[in-house]
């Protein structure tokens, strides 16, 4: 080529001078045809046939490396038709590969070692475990282990290469695509969805730490109710991202980490679909867990004197425990935005410089064929491995973190007696028994002990929670007693029945109308009523029959004789022992029976059975032990209140 007979030069088309030149557009954008290859209409005549377009040629060409020959245009390198780079990523030398697989091995390693240790404690004592806000690091471990996973699944045998690279030797990108398999796909959802759901999870768990902080010492919940919704935006918004990445086909692999993942190719997207869901993450999850540590700071600075030894020292250990997670999630946050922007900002020069690579290497094919001097290339800029490390060990390093949180003394604990359950033997670990425990469940066995009051409950140390594999999210305002004698377990429902929080009680109480001596105020506690019309009613009809009384014998009245009204006992009520007879009622109207508030606890020596004692308010009736102290008993009847605001009845029991 050209045609050369008969001492003459059979000049090209101009057509086939333009077919020529379009598989190496490249060559025309970055350094220009010479003058002999410009297609001037001078030395390529327009109009002329193009003899040679149906001459076949051998099929020996290749591409020169990084390139390889492909068929599929969608693997075509920009302007060189025909070939396609090569599956591994020519940034990066051959020991780079080597060293940085090892490097995904080892911290993928530990990282699913650690979540799933983290998993299994959790199971271990689920029953106690199984409880907001503390299972919400179990979800969070979940997700970074299956994370890993997908991490350690390119280390089986020929799995990266599948993961990674199309059927003809190119890199995949722009995937998902329908000529190809589905590891790359899957790969992808498995990373992508595990890691976005493990960094909500973070926001909803620091969420639940300050809502339950600002609940301690209360029986308030502010989490019931509310964990559907937890589960519903963390599963949800990963999906949707999921799906939006997959219908824009921006799934591209990468043979340095044995990915693929959204946009190594075009970091536009990554910084859509990471950085900004990981950097609103970063901003929320903070400003939760920094007001939850200002809570529990504000709850031990101002309220010394609330807490006990216990729970102030619980107090203090979650805070520390707090401010170094909160170090390192914000310390990975922010390594791993510096190290997507140390990306964005020189992906630009890294391509220009793989660009003049590939033109230098075609260059050298050239220089052989003309006995020219051989270049020497060389990609001039290139990513650094050390940065790549760092990324990911900030992502590795998130999982690890996030298991520290069961690396306590409970946690042995829990292990103790599971191994002690599954191999038969007897745990011998003396467990604690919190009193308001075994009151509970002697409240939750009210039915049957209406029908047998005398009933005696058993209490089984199994029953007993314990703190579960996160001590430190666990806080007893008081602290609970580790001895509980036997004789107190056992007149436990007496006591509850006597407070007549399972049991009703007739509770016999002093007129309204009683004269309280002022120095007795002190031991009195006001209680107010509202009174029904019927009552009211009835309170008239009474005045106005001792009215005409009075009229028809007005000089000869004689002392009214001391009444009682009877009122049954709700479950918030305190027994109270009949008047002293000796009492009289005075002329206050009798209508006004007292609204029961809760008793306060009396801290004179004895209790408040002395204080009763002491006013003469009390009778006992029982054994020494005082179990059964009880006032006069009465038909149950409904509260009846009349006429009146607030009157006072004796303090006791």
């Amino acid at each position: 080529m050209p045609k050369c007979e008969d001492g003459q030069v059979e000049l090209p088309s101009q057509t086939l001078c333009q077919a020529t030149r379009a598989p190496c557009t490249i060559v025309e954008r970055e350094r220009g045809w010479p003058d002999f290859l410009k297609c001037t209409p001078d030395r390529f005549p327009e109009g002329c046939p193009n003899e040679v377009q149906n001459i076949k040629f051998n099929s020996s060409g290749q591409c020169e490396a990084p390139l390889v020959r492909t068929d599929n245009p969608k693997s075509w390198y920009e302007d060189v038709e025909g070939c396609g780079i090569q599956c591994q990523n020519p940034l990066f030398t051959e020991k780079e590969h080597r060293e940085m697989h090892v490097y995904i091995a080892a911290f993928s390693s530990v990282t699913i070692f650690c979540t799933f240790f983290t998993l299994a404690t959790f199971v271990a004592d689920w029953r106690n475990s199984n409880r907001y806000p503390a299972v919400i690091l179990f979800y969070v471990n979940a997700c970074f282990f299956v994370g890993s996973i997908g991490w350690l699944a390119q280390f089986m045998d020929g799995a990266r290469d599948e993961i990674v690279c199309r059927a003809d030797g190119t890199m995949r990108l722009g995937e998902p695509t329908s000529n190809e398999t589905l590891s790359c796909v899957i790969i992808f959802v498995i990373v992508y969805y595990s890691l976005m759901s493990g960094v909500i999870w973070f926001v909803m768990l620091t969420y639940a730490w300050h809502t339950s902080f600002k609940a301690l010492g209360t029986t308030y919940q502010p989490l019931l109710g509310k964990t559907s919704y937890f589960h519903l935006i963390t599963w949800s918004i990963p999906f949707v991202l999921t799906v939006a990445i997959l219908a824009v086909a921006q799934v591209d692999g990468d043979s340095v980490s044995g990915i693929c993942f959204v946009g190594y190719k075009n970091y536009r997207y990554r910084a859509g679909f990471v950085l900004a869901p990981i950097g609103l993450v970063l901003i929320v999850g903070g400003y939760f867990l920094i007001q939850g540590v200002m809570t529990l700071f504000s709850i031990k600075s101002n309220h010394p004197g609330l807490l006990s030894e216990k729970a102030a020292s619980k107090i203090n250990e979650t805070m520390l425990r707090l401010g170094i997670f909160g170090f390192l999630a914000f310390g990975f946050v922010f390594i791993t935005f510096g190290c997507h922007f140390y990306d964005f900002f020189n992906q630009a020069e890294w391509e220009r410089s793989f660009r003049e690579y590939v033109l230098c290497e075609a260059n050298v094919t050239i220089a052989t064929q003309t006995n020219k001097p051989i270049p020497e290339c060389e990609i001039k800029n290139r990513p650094s491995l050390l940065v790549e490390k760092i990324n990911l060990f900030a992502m590795f390093g998130t999982g690890i973190s996030m298991s520290t949180w069961v690396w306590t003394k409970a946690t042995l604990l829990i292990w103790k007696r599971t191994w002690c359950r599954l191999t038969g033997q007897s745990d011998d670990q003396p467990k604690r028994i919190k009193k308001s425990k075994m009151i509970a469940k002697a409240f939750s066995k009210r039915k049957e002990l209406l029908r047998d009051p005398g009933r005696e409950l058993s209490f089984s140390m199994h029953t007993v929670s314990h703190d579960g594999p996160v001590a430190g999210l666990a806080f007893d305002i008081n602290e609970p007693s580790a001895d509980v004698s036997s004789a107190w377990a056992q007149h436990v429902t007496k006591m509850v029945a006597r407070r007549g929080a399972i049991l009703p009680q007739d509770v016999s109480v002093t007129p309204v109308a009683t004269p309280v001596p002022p120095e007795e105020r002190a031991n009195l506690w006001v209680v107010e009523a509202d009174v029904s019309p019927e009552l009211q009613k009835r309170s008239r009809k009474k005045k106005r029959r001792k009215k005409k009384k009075d009229e028809r014998d007005p000089g000869g009245r004689g002392e009214p004789r001391p009444q009682r009204r009877v009122l049954a006992a709700s479950q918030r009520g305190s027994p109270l022992a009949p008047p002293d007879p000796t009492q009289r009622r005075g002329d206050e109207d009798l209508g006004s029976p007292p609204r029961f508030g809760p008793h306060p606890l009396s801290d004179q020596p004895g209790g408040r059975r002395a204080a009763g004692r002491r006013l003469g308010l009390l009778s006992r009736a029982g054994g020494d032990d005082g179990d059964s102290l009880q006032g006069t008993r009465q038909p149950p009847q409904p509260p009846r209140c009349t006429g009146g605001r607030s009157r006072a009845c004796p303090r006791g029991r």
